[in-house]
């Protein structure tokens, strides 16, 4: 008994946490963020498909199998927890939304991870999204490990937050925790010190880790209270197009636009600096419509055509139209 007890309190002081975190912005000033879904890299930081093996683990009766993969686990985790800071969170509905339909996507809807990540802050928050920074999330490590009686579960992760306004890197946060099952946890029998490690390679125990990893490397960005507007989601675009694909509007002929996004909001779309803040109307919930007749005196060529939608407190985003740019033809 005595051993045991020695090997109790020498495995409890083996679990370790290195966190490195710089922070460039007053995390109380308003900041729209768009976050990106998460990344899985192998030990050479290169790019790789995450294994949901890594995550769901077939130990029977002690396996909780959540649905998600590491990269997943960590992306809608790390959403979860920016609700406590003072970021104004785009819907991540709308994000992914927007990547699948701007060639981000594959066929399984799953994304093109590395292509996101080579595209810059500036190109998603002006050509993709309405937002001022781009938050990119990488799991670094997820690693669980069986030693005879001692089980050890591992977390990476790391998180760069880079501004749309000159791509600088606002916030960077990586770290690196791990925890150990078995005669750390003090096990009081024989059959507590079999199932104990057994126990410890549930992906619970990894999820719970991973958790708390995720809290404390986004605690720099918390704040005491958070204003009133980030209680909701700012507005959000979720599709837009126009009624004329030959770009060509003339006096026969009306220009129509179609928005789909949060409801209740006000809409309102442009062509280029040629027709400014025509309103839309809402028809059904969240799908609006407005609609553009030239006058004799119109005149303008290659115009793109913007949407816009804002929310009660004055927040807006903005999003142009894929179609093609618009020309009067009288």
């Amino acid at each position: 008994m005595k051993i045991f007890r020695f090997l109790f309190i020498f495995a409890l002081c083996s679990c370790s946490t290195k966190v490195n975190q710089v922070l460039n912005f007053n995390p109380g000033e308003p900041l729209r963020v768009a976050v990106m879904p998460f990344a899985f890299v192998d030990s050479k930081g290169e790019f790789a498909e995450p294994d949901s093996s890594l995550l769901i683990d077939d130990v029977e009766l002690v396996s909780s199998h959540p649905a998600a993969n590491p990269a997943q686990f960590a992306y809608m985790t790390t959403l979860r927890e920016l609700a406590k800071t003072g970021l104004d969170i785009v819907p991540a509905s709308a994000v992914e939304a927007k990547l699948l339909h701007s060639g981000f996507g594959r066929q399984d809807l799953s994304f093109e991870v590395p292509k996101i990540f080579a595209t810059s802050a500036q190109d998603i928050c002006q050509k993709l999204l309405s937002c001022d920074a781009v938050l990119f999330g990488k799991v670094t490590e997820w690693d669980r490990s069986y030693y005879a009686i001692q089980s050890v579960n591992s977390v990476g992760l790391s998180l760069e937050l880079r501004s749309a306004r000159d791509g600088s890197v606002l916030f960077t946060s990586s770290i690196e925790d791990s925890e150990s099952r078995g005669l750390t946890k003090g096990p009081t029998g024989f059959s507590d010190l079999v199932l104990e490690p057994i126990k410890g390679l549930d992906s619970k125990i990894i999820a719970e880790l991973a958790t708390r990893s995720i809290e404390t490397a986004l605690n720099p960005l918390r704040i005491d209270k958070r204003p009133e507007y980030l209680q909701t989601s700012p507005p959000a675009i979720y599709a837009s197009a126009h009624t004329l694909p030959s770009g060509r509007l003339g006096s026969a002929n009306s220009l129509k636009v179609l928005m789909f996004g949060s409801p209740n909001m006000q809409a309102r779309f442009s062509i280029g600096d040629a027709v400014e803040q025509i309103p839309m109307v809402e028809r059904d919930e969240g799908h609006y419509i407005g609609e553009f007749f030239p006058l004799a005196a119109d005149s303008f060529k290659d115009q793109q055509v913007y949407v816009y939608l804002t929310d009660t407190y004055g927040r807006t985003s903005k999003q142009r139209l894929g179609n093609t740019p618009i020309t009067i033809q009288h």
